[in-house]
This record gives C-alpha cells, structure tokens and sequence, in this order.
C-alpha cells in the first residue's frame, strides 16, 4: 500500500502533503466536475475539469481538464478522491494548484472495490466494500490530511439482518460520533451470479445500521414500517443530519428488479441523540403528490432539494421521469422548482452545490437532448435558472467547488 509523507511539493505529477491541500483564506477558487466524455464528441473517457463560472458558457475536456480513469469520487479536505471500481479500488487524490490548473495531490493509495462512502469531520472519509454477494462488510478509513488508509473493519451482515439475507449498504453517513449506513435485505443467487442477482427481503421497511466510529464496528439497527428501504445501491443518498442535530430520512419506496415496496415514500426523524426513529414524525409526501421521491440532497433551513417522480415508474440506480423540488420538511410542504425542466433521473445519485448562503444550490441535469447543464436555484423563490453547459459529457459523477 502506497502511503504518503513527505513535506510539500509544486510537482503536479508526484507532490507529497502533510496537511490541508490549500490554504484557507486565498479568497480564489473553481467549480469542478468530473465526467465521462462521449465518443461522439471526441472526448471519450472520464475527466476532471473546472471552471470559474457555472452561470454561462460552457466547460469543456478539451481545453480544460485532466483525464483519470477513476468511477466514483469522494470530495473531501478541498481535494477529490477518485476511486476506481475494481478489487484493488484504487483512490488517487488531486487539487487545484496555485496557478489554477488541476493535478494529482499525493501517490495512489490501494483499498478495495467500494460500494458506498461518506466524509466525517473535516479531514477523513469511510469507505465501504461491496457485500452483495460475499455477506462481508468492510470498511476503510481514509485520512484525507495524511493520504492514507488509517483503519479497518470487518462485519458479518447475515448478523445485521438476524434472518440470513444480507444487509446491502445503501450510504453511509456521520451522525453526531456515530456511522449510520441504511441498508437493503438480499441473498445472493449463488456462484457465477451477477452482484445483484438475487432474492430480495421484504422492501416495506427503512432500515438503518449504526456503526460506533473511529472503530467502525457494528451496534445497533433502528427501522421503521411507515415507508421503504432508504436510498439505492452506489446512491450515497437517503440521510442528513441537519443543524439542530436532529436526522432526516427519505425512502423512494420504489422498486429493486421490479420488486416493489407497498408502502409509502416519505420522509422520517431522528431527534438528536436518540439513535431511534421518532414515532410522531412522518412527511407521506407520496400522499401529497401523488408520486414518489427519486433523489435528495439538503440545503438548509430545513429545505432540500428533491427530485420528484412524474409517474408511476421509478428507477431503480437510474431511470424514470422526475421534476425537481424544495421539500420543507417542518412546514410539510412541496414546492416544484419553476424553469428547471422535467428530465430523465440520472444515475445513482444527484449532483448538486450548495453555496453556503441559506439558499443557492446548484444542481446538474441532463436534458432530453442528451446535454448536461448546471441550474443554479434558489430554494427561497423555488426558481432555477439555466447555467453552464458541460460539453461532451455522457455522464457527470461529481460536482463541487475547490478552494486554490
């Protein structure tokens, strides 16, 4: 296993870190995605690129951008981690320099394939295996400061789950000093079968595992029968702590391989240190619109962003018409979002940016013309408008905002 020490470096192909990867207070900084390029476009293959303004023009590979050959990424300590998907899983580390231009941050670091992740604090992320087929749950934690693997687990999910399925991690999030991972209920067809190929438990609860941290080992799980199964394999969405310690929950209450959930999709509590879903709190918002929730992210003051289903079908990693929404989760109220249009939902799990203001979060579609735009909304005045057009992309994996 590469791990990095080692003092400062301006290399852009091998630097070596120690502490934050950017100064605070440099008062500069760039929007990055990272996407997949399209044949047709003459950019095939994946890329990291950036730009100053999300709210015209349009970014491009071409001119901009660095190319890797990572599937997922974790944005953490104002560096992107890109992970490959494969058995080693890869995670090699890059940043903005000084001169605006993006480049790798530190050596490449082995771990193994990973299925779900999460940030804790400021300076480290959890990975986590993917259980499907083998019933094992690893995780890994990773020090985003000093670039290295500083921890393991190992967990038996047949014992999460008490029935014989295994417990497969839909996300994983920081609660207070704890770990919480929602989880679906599978057992594996057995040798030569496909990861998620299968016989699915019952869909029509929310389930959470509560994991102790740093030691990532497992404790408890809490669930509740009011709605489904949170979030979906590889989505790393479904779960928030919000500013008064409280946690929110929301269950799409779809479908897994055309196994549907009867229950509702809405939204369920956890009042701050009571590691127990909160038995008088319950937003049906498939009461209230008639559709279920597809994705979600949070903004602030109680509001997030959400993207809503427009008819009966839902998707699973992917697929189904959606519009998009501010859902109030203490008033109980949905408010579609004007001038963003209906779209296709993406893959695994929405892209969005929240600037920090209480209100601007900007959010990355794709249009029914195939091309992938920034809407930049305001969650005050429920309006979105039309931002920076990502050239050539197939697919955008990540979006957020590096300090340099």
């Amino acid at each position: 296993m590469a791990v990095l020490l080692g003092a400062c470096s301006k290399s852009k192909d091998t630097p070596e870190v120690t502490g934050p990867t950017n100064p605070e207070g440099t008062g500069r900084s760039k929007y990055v995605f990272v996407y997949s390029g399209s044949a047709a476009s003459g950019s095939a293959g994946t890329y990291i690129v950036s730009t100053d303004d999300i709210t015209t023009g349009k970014v491009s590979s071409r001119n901009n951008g660095v190319e890797t050959d990572a599937y997922s990424f974790v944005l953490q300590n104002n560096t992107i981690f890109a992970q490959a998907y494969n058995n080693l899983g890869p995670v090699t580390p890059y940043r903005i320099y000084e001169d605006g231009e993006i480049g790798i941050a530190g050596r490449t670091v082995t771990t193994f394939r990973t299925g779900v992740s999460g940030t804790v604090n400021q300076d480290t992320w959890v990975g986590g295996g993917d259980p499907r087929s083998s019933g094992v749950g690893e995780l890994f934690r990773f020090d985003a400061v000093n670039m290295q693997v500083s921890g393991k687990s190992v967990t038996d999910m047949n014992k999460i789950t008490g029935t014989g399925e295994n417990a497969v991690w839909t996300g994983l999030f920081q609660v207070d000093n704890k770990l919480y991972m929602p989880y679906y209920k599978f057992k594996p067809a057995g040798a030569g079968a496909a990861p998620w190929q299968g016989n699915y438990g019952s869909l029509d609860t929310a389930w959470v595992a509560v994991f102790s941290y740093p030691e990532m080992k497992y404790e408890k799980t809490i669930s509740d029968g009011r709605t489904g199964f949170i979030g979906n394999w590889g989505s790393m969405q479904g779960l928030k702590q919000i500013e008064n310690g409280d946690s929110y929950v929301w269950a799409t209450s779809g479908s897994i391989n055309n196994i549907k959930s009867k229950n509702h999709s809405g939204i369920l509590r956890i009042k701050k240190g009571t590691e127990a879903f909160d038995k008088d709190y319950f937003f049906d918002v498939e009461a209230l619109t008639g559709f279920k929730i597809a994705r979600g992210e949070y903004i602030a003051n109680g509001k997030f962003l959400m993207t809503i289903y427009t008819s009966a079908e839902t998707g699973d990693v992917s697929g189904g018409r959606v519009k998009v929404a501010i859902v109030d989760i203490n008033s109980k109220t949905v408010t579609y979002v004007k001038d963003v249009p209906e779209h296709e939902q993406g893959s695994f799990k929405m892209h969005v940016y929240y600037e920090g203001d209480g209100k601007t979060i900007s959010y990355v579609l794709e249009d029914d013309m195939k091309q992938y735009y920034v809407y930049i909304i305001n969650a005050e005045t429920a309006t979105g408008k039309k931002g920076v057009h990502i050239e050539g992309a197939d697919n955008v994996t990540a979006f957020s905002k590096l300090k340099y």
